[in-house]
């Protein structure tokens, strides 16, 4: 696709966000989150602290949860522009012009990752809690970005309009967060949690936070983040009933 292209898809999304304030007030959740992390825990963790509970252990499993905040609001953004666009027929209109649904879904799907992986990098020292080198947040963020046009398929393969989105919406979140309760499961057991994408990152940055090696993890959660986007393009392909 060409830059021309990418161009106008991109400026056609803008136009979209502008004339639905909720879903562009929607990506500002993920800045907004971190800013009520910062503000939040401290005073929290001072109180639990004067009852002889410390909660700074568990601030990587804190952090950990909101890497995964804003792959989940992006991706459930461009997961209702999909419903949007399924409804109105506009895929299947790209039959007649030159630029390929396989192309268009290229453009839609990363979109998401990106977004997703750079909100995160710019709103995760805002919290302030579990510092992180840059070097080590950049590909945790990446791997958990992919989570973001897996979720914006699954949305749209799932609801069968927008107000059934958000149901929708909150079973995947919720999913998206389950793998947190592996936290408090020994190894090698945790790893059963492997099955949901969403543990990957999670665990590469619990073992960050204990300065462990990370790589296995990152790899493993790049496998599966894209096994499941596959899936979730073919599904996706199948339901809108064309593969061009």
């Amino acid at each position: 696709m060409s830059a021309k292209a990418w161009g106008a898809l991109a400026a056609a999304d803008s136009r979209i966000l502008w004339r639905d304030p909720l879903l562009a007030w929607v990506l500002i959740l993920p800045l907004s989150v971190a800013l009520m992390l910062r503000v939040l825990i401290p005073p929290i963790t001072n109180a639990l602290a004067g009852s002889g509970f410390g909660l700074e252990p568990f601030y990587p499993l804190i952090m950990s949860g909101y890497l995964m905040t804003a792959p989940g609001i992006v991706g459930m953004v461009v997961g209702f522009m999909l419903l949007d666009e399924r409804d109105a027929r506009t895929l299947s209109a790209l039959r007649v012009t030159p630029l390929s649904i396989r192309q268009y879904l290229g453009y839609r799907l990363t979109g998401p990752l990106v977004v997703g992986t750079l909100t995160t990098l710019v709103a995760y020292p805002i919290a302030g809690l579990a510092p992180m080198p840059f070097s080590i947040l950049v590909p945790i963020a990446a791997v958990g970005g992919l989570s973001a046009p897996t979720l914006a398929l699954v949305l749209a393969i799932a609801a069968p309009n927008k107000v059934a989105g958000f149901a929708v919406v909150k079973v995947l979140n919720l999913i998206n967060l389950l793998p947190l309760i592996a936290y408090f499961v020994p190894m090698p057991a945790q790893l059963l949690a492997g099955i949901l994408p969403a543990f990957w990152p999670m665990r590469a940055f619990w073992a960050a936070a204990e300065q462990t090696p990370i790589s296995p993890f990152l790899i493993a959660g790049t496998f599966s983040g894209l096994a499941a986007l596959w899936l979730a393009v073919r599904v996706f392909e199948k339901r809108i009933g064309t593969r061009s």
